[in-house]
């Protein structure tokens, strides 16, 4: 490092170490809304009638005798999940309709994410039209209060084992997080580390003259080579992906040996580790107001997608695994390399947290095993190692999907992260179930755009994570 920047990252304390974590809630309390179905992206949409939810033409030439079947999957818009959802319908992956030739998929959408998603789906809900498959995303296991103890979804144990589906076709960490009390509720459709990876403008950074970064970079060395790209005029690296509060920084977090609640889920611990807390915050501080290596994040957050791609004058910048095949399908005319995300200390063990979307059958599915079939094509294989490759979403927690050759082939970077999937670390846990709204109260995104100190921001977050966790849980 330069003499100008300090040793941050190696003056860590001696406590910083690994241990088990355990899974969170982050949802807040749902409210009923007015429904809003919406169709899926226009980009991913199938021909027919305008503001229609899509579907899929399975059954047009149903064999003599069948019975037309129509499976309702209710989910959200993005290119990860209704977006991809329907491609994969257009492009019938793996054959999905001679295997069910008498069922029809029809993809309803309600929004882009959960503050329009989950109150218009608990308004299908209560009045008796809700489809047969549901998404969530489950942070914090919330999806299981909303889903299992409300009696919304079914538990899916002995149909999937009537069904001769194996479970072990998945990564452990992903069925334990998606089950309750010994019973599966949920199947992944998405399972990933947060935002384990760096993504390199290449191009960009040979331009200036500038090496590229490696695999084994620790945050020093990362702030050392962003203060090079600030003496060119250039911006050398954003947080980007990993935002400015507890999950989605939770793996940076870690790295520094910062933990948001304890086992029980009802204590904040970010003063148990307050030194090593304020180190982190001012790492990323110091990153945007004193070695000008972030772009300014007041009066709003950068564009950073098109400092990156467009204009190319941010050289780096943190990812979630979608990144991997949607940076390069998005900006064609650029060289984008994929690097592990640093450390505090060189040989440092990576520290995770597994990330999911996943999909649940309801209790007022009128064609349950049809459903299921679906749910099962959803999460299989084939649909997991296209999404990925055509670049549309992150992966899911299947061992076949992280070794496909055709996934390895396009993106070494998935041989490296490998590891970190099978060893991931589960989400952290709140016992009232407040997780979102434990989330917005840890977001230290003041202290990054120096309205005050990381050391103030440390306390500020310790006392307001704790008057979230002292709330009674949600219904």
């Amino acid at each position: 490092m330069t003499a100008t920047t300090p040793k941050l990252a190696t003056e860590i304390l001696a406590n910083h170490q690994s241990a088990p974590r355990r899974a969170i809630s982050r949802r807040r309390s749902l409210v009923i809304g007015a429904a809003s179905v919406t169709t899926v992206l226009a980009a991913c949409q199938v021909p027919g009638t305008p503001g229609t939810p899509s579907a899929d033409t399975a059954g047009a030439n149903k064999p003599a005798g069948s019975t037309a079947i129509e499976v309702r999957i209710q989910t959200v818009t993005q290119s990860d999940n209704g977006g991809w959802i329907t491609e994969a319908l257009n492009q019938d992956i793996d054959g999905r309709k001679a295997k069910q030739p008498n069922v029809t998929v029809k993809v309803e959408t309600f929004g882009a994410w959960t503050n329009t998603y989950l109150p218009d789906i608990d308004k299908v809900f209560a009045s008796g039209t809700v489809g047969d498959l549901v998404w969530y995303p489950p942070r914090h296991r919330s999806h299981l209060l909303w889903g299992s103890r409300r009696n919304l979804v079914r538990d899916l144990t002995s149909q999937l084992r009537s069904m001769k589906f194996d479970l072990a076709q998945f990564f452990k960490a992903s069925i334990d997080q998606n089950s309750d009390g010994g019973k599966l509720y949920f199947l992944p459709f998405i399972s990933e580390p947060v935002c384990p990876i760096i993504a390199i403008n290449r191009t960009a950074a040979e331009s200036a003259g500038l090496t590229i970064p490696t695999d084994d970079w620790t945050f020093d060395d990362l702030a050392e080579w962003g203060q090079k790209a600030a003496g060119r005029g250039l911006f050398g690296y954003f947080r980007a992906d990993s935002g400015v509060d507890a999950f989605t920084s939770a793996p940076f977090l870690r790295q520094w040996g910062v933990e948001p609640v304890d086992p029980t889920g009802k204590k904040a611990t970010f003063a148990d580790t307050k030194d090593a807390f304020i180190q982190a915050l001012t790492y990323r501080a110091n990153m945007v107001n004193k070695w000008n290596v972030s772009p300014p994040v007041k009066p709003q957050g950068p564009n950073y997608m098109e400092l990156f791609g467009t204009q190319q004058k941010l050289l780096a910048m943190d990812g979630w695994p979608v990144r991997i095949g949607g940076l390069p399908k998005q900006f064609k005319s650029i060289n984008i390399e994929f690097v592990l995300t640093p450390t505090v200390r060189k040989g440092d063990k990576r520290r995770t947290l597994l990330n999911e979307h996943a999909y649940a059958l309801t209790k007022g599915s009128k064609n349950p095993d049809e459903a299921l079939s679906v749910l099962t094509w959803m999460c299989g294989k084939e649909m997991g190692v296209q999404g990925v490759i055509q670049g549309f979403k992150g992966p899911v927690s299947r061992p076949d999907v992280w070794t496909d050759p055709r996934i390895l082939d396009r993106a070494p970077i998935y041989k490296r992260l490998r590891p970190l999937m099978e060893n991931v670390e589960s989400d952290y846990f709140v016992a009232n179930y407040r997780g979102e709204e434990f989330d917005a109260a840890t977001n230290w995104a003041a202290a990054e755009a120096g309205d005050v100190t990381p050391a103030q921001m440390a306390d500020t977050i310790q006392r307001q994570a704790q008057e979230v966790l002292d709330k009674q849980a949600t219904a």
